[in-house]
């Protein structure tokens, strides 16, 4: 199963914008351009990020 940073926009209210740039952060080796569909390891590494 993938989750998109929109789906995490609605879960952590965080833009999808800015977790997109946590991600560039994270994964630099992310092809530019390409569509963000995380595995659940790269979307607990955001949820971690932006939970309060």
């Amino acid at each position: 199963m993938t989750t998109t940073p929109r789906e995490l926009e609605d879960e952590l209210d965080v833009s999808a914008k800015t977790i997109r740039a946590c991600l560039r952060e994270q994964y630099p080796d992310h092809e530019h351009g390409a569509r963000w569909e995380l595995d659940e390891e790269q979307a607990t590494v955001v949820r971690a990020r932006f939970s309060d």
